[in-house]
């Protein structure tokens, strides 16, 4: 038979946990037809001598969905081996999105899956339905709890997304309106993500000083719900909470042996990344929108408050945090706060805040406050799925280096010089585990049947190349990438080949 394409001569890491084996892989019309020793005929040949073939990348959680319309082809997803990513996380999907006097594909989930069913896409992209986002589509970012029908109208906005083909729904409790909400809500929405076996995932209220309480907190809406539970991008920020961790692992182990089904992801840096007013402006003032924010920040009685509240929250030492995107002030980005303040002639937070008003908002950080020890303890862990917790590069200059080099960084850093885990159950971890997590059909295993969705590598050299002063290097000997057959990127280089859909549960 003349098989479309055949990889010759890999060492097979089928995505199971178990060791490799030496293998052809046949691909037909975009599924892996064949695997066997000595394959004969291809129109294509990939010579993986001397390289490690595995399942696609799995990227736990990303939010490539919030650049997906006007980025397509997700470049870096494709670049660092990312075949399948989740989308619509920490509570914001790109639907529903209801604008003033405006009806588009967005006003639903169901509305933009049906619309975008055969959109091609650099990577495949399944969604999840952001709870902030069904919020401000029923009651805008008002810091209360929902009628009884507002309550209807947001579980029937989930319904529809979800009998539509959404995976699940996001929680962003960390940010508002999300963090506006209180257990009851919350537990009343999961209960219809159970009801169609849906994961609900969360960013949860606090991951530094009350961590274990927001761990508890979320435990508590997968046990009452019967959801299933990713716990997001794992980790506890600020020195002295440093090993608490140990703890929140505990709890989900206990939970599961307690009847209770959860996971968690994590990406693999010291530093986590958001916007500044979402750090570092008391969430009492984030219901009153970019004008009021701005309008209270300009106030000096009411920066002053502001002010307090940070200081008592992160401390007056602003050095661990580094601009990023700030497109009002590109001169800034990559430095420090005290480095900007000194330029400015400000206090750090004034200098910080000032940033934030001429940025309308929009100026991001990455924030230096993770344990390396804490990194590895939860990559380590048997539950622990593989994530990016990031969009795409877009037209930014500087960006938080997970954009590039989550997996590659994971295969390099932490498999092959750390040894924290097998190089077999950390492929297992960014492929199979979460194919079955998500339930994704026909993703995450080199089994006959299943999507040619591949990478090949080379497993003693493969290594991120990005950081953050160099955030756009892009990872070292990741030769291919494959995905519905279709070779995507060669040597971490994109070929162009948008070969990526929308996947819906219902298909």
């Amino acid at each position: 038979m003349q098989y479309d394409l055949v990889i010759k001569n890999g060492n097979i890491l089928d995505g199971t946990g178990n060791p490799h084996y030496l293998a052809d892989v046949a691909i037909q019309n975009g599924k892996i037809a064949k695997i066997a020793k000595d394959i004969k005929g291809g129109k294509q040949i990939i010579d993986a001598t001397g390289l490690t073939v595995t399942p696609g990348f799995i990227d736990s959680h990303s939010h490539a969905d919030n650049a997906v319309l006007d980025y397509p082809d997700l470049i870096e997803k494709v670049e660092q081996g990312i075949t399948t990513s989740i989308g619509g996380q920490c509570g914001t999907s790109v639907a529903p999105f209801i604008e003033k006097n405006v009806v588009s594909c967005r006003a639903t989930m169901g509305a933009f899956l049906d619309t975008m069913k055969y959109v091609p896409i650099g990577s495949n992209l399944a969604m999840l339905i952001g709870h902030g986002s069904l919020r401000k589509a029923v009651i805008g970012t008002e810091n209360r709890a929902p009628t009884f029908p507002e309550l209807h109208k947001m579980k029937k906005l989930l319904e529809d997304g979800l009998n539509h083909g959404a995976f699940g729904m996001s929680l962003g409790l960390f940010y508002a309106p999300g963090c506006y909400a209180e257990l009851p809500e919350l537990i009343e929405l999961a209960k219809v993500v159970a009801k169609h076996h849906g994961i609900v995932a969360a960013h949860i209220r606090n991951e530094n000083s009350k961590l274990i309480p927001a761990v508890k907190e979320f435990i508590t809406i997968i046990r009452e719900s019967g959801a299933r539970g990713v716990l997001s991008h794992h980790k506890v920020t600020k020195e002295e909470n440093w090993g608490k961790v140990s703890h929140s692992l505990h709890l989900i182990d206990e939970a599961n042996r307690n009847g209770c089904e959860i996971y968690c992801d994590v990406y693999p840096y010291n530093a986590s990344s958001t916007r500044l007013s979402s750090a570092f402006i008391h969430k009492n003032y984030l219901s009153l929108g970019k004008e009021g924010i701005i309008r209270a920040l300009s106030d000096p009685n009411e920066r002053r408050t502001i002010t307090k509240h940070a200081i008592e929250r992160h401390g007056e030492d602003l050095n661990w945090v580094m601009v990023t995107n700030c497109k009002s002030h590109p001169e800034f980005e990559g430095k420090r706060i005290p480095e900007i303040a000194e330029l400015w002639n400000k206090s750090q937070y004034d200098a910080l805040f000032d940033l934030v008003i001429d940025t309308n908002l929009m100026c991001d950080g990455c924030f230096f406050t993770i344990r390396e020890d804490d990194i590895e303890a939860v990559l380590a862990h048997p539950r622990t799925m593989i994530c990016t917790d990031a969009s795409v590069a877009k037209n930014l200059n500087v960006y938080h280096p997970r954009l590039r080099g989550s997996f590659p960084r994971v295969l390099g850093r932490y498999v092959r010089e750390r040894q924290i885990t097998s190089l077999p159950k950390m492929i297992r971890k960014m492929t199979s585990l979460p194919a079955t997590v998500y339930g994704l059909k026909k993703k995450g295993l080199l089994l006959e049947g299943f999507d040619a969705d591949i990478c090949i590598f080379d497993a003693d050299k493969i290594i991120d190349q990005a950081t953050f002063t160099d955030c756009k290097a892009k990872a070292k000997d990741l030769n291919y990438v494959l995905i519905n057959g279709h070779i995507v990127a060669k040597d971490a280089e994109y070929t162009g080949v948008k070969a990526g859909q929308f996947l819906r549960t219902t298909e």
